[in-house]
């Protein structure tokens, strides 16, 4: 009834303080109620029912192990239960929340994969947080299977397929669940079996051959083209040499022909000589 009476009150925050559990509380303007780190054991049913505009519930770090079925609220968006000891849902825990947008669940203690249709009832939901949980991966569940593409598949992502990780059995211990069940939902793809191992690498050890071959082949084909190239440049030098020597011998001959005698420059004697 306190609560009722404030109607200004739009936002209570009681973190840290000592409280086991959560009881039936009203109020038509608290809009966010923030009971993290409480030491809270239990909620009740009908905890939610007289809080006829909550939208943000933090429950985060208290000791919860259990969610009552069917706890019930028209305006409840946002529910944060990280790091509580909860272990279990169904298709009824929150089967009474329509209008439910995100939750949270880091850090519990669920093993078993939950299944598509609990959250049947919440048309809204966008967020689906359940990372650092010790999930048991059965790729073979197709409920598993179903649930992985709820949460992770486009438009309607609601978490990173990175966050959700194998804890057991221990063949799959750290994977992913991508990483984990990639073959069995995709048979298609297997492994090649050790003989077509075998065959493909002795295809690529004879891939590899042929490329060396061929490389070399380039590579000595190179050299000799280069070497033709210098034995015609060492030709043609030769042949400009020869000419540049005929024509300097053919210069000093017609030099050689057209000089005058020394005895035609030499006047004769005079009459007084």
């Amino acid at each position: 009834n306190t609560l009722i009476e404030i109607s200004s009150l739009t936002q209570l925050k009681l973190a840290r303080n000592y409280l086991t559990q959560v009881g039936h509380l009203m109020s038509t303007s608290v809009t966010l109620l923030d009971l993290s780190s409480c030491e809270i054991n239990m909620i009740g049913k009908d905890s939610l029912e007289g809080l006829q505009s909550i939208t943000d519930l933090d429950l985060s770090r208290n000791l919860l192990s259990h969610i009552p079925d069917s706890i019930s609220s028209n305006t409840l968006k946002y529910l944060n239960l990280n790091y509580n000891r909860i272990s279990a849902i169904n298709n009824f825990t929150f089967f009474m929340l329509p209008r439910l947008t995100s939750l949270s669940v880091i850090g519990n203690r669920f093993t078993t994969i939950w299944k598509k249709s609990y959250f049947d009832s919440n048309l809204y939901l966008e967020s689906l947080d359940i990372s650092d949980n010790m999930w048991r991966c059965d790729c073979n569940d197709n409920a598993m299977y179903d649930f992985f593409e709820y949460i992770t598949l486009e438009p309607n992502k609601k978490e990173e397929s990175s966050n959700l990780i194998c804890n057991s059995p221990m063949s799959v211990t750290g994977q992913t669940w991508l990483e984990a069940c990639y073959f069995i939902w995709n048979p298609n793809q297997q492994v090649a079996n050790p003989d077509s191992l075998i065959w493909f690498i002795i295809v690529m050890i004879v891939g590899l051959c042929l490329c060396f071959i061929v490389v070399q082949a380039i590579r000595k084909s190179m050299k000799r083209r280069l070497i033709a190239i210098q034995t015609e440049r060492e030709r043609q030098v030769d042949e400009a040499r020869d000419r540049l020597r005929q024509l300097r011998i053919q210069a000093e001959q017609e030099a050689l022909v057209n000089t005058p005698d020394p005895r035609d420059l030499i006047a004769p004697p005079s009459y007084d000589e």
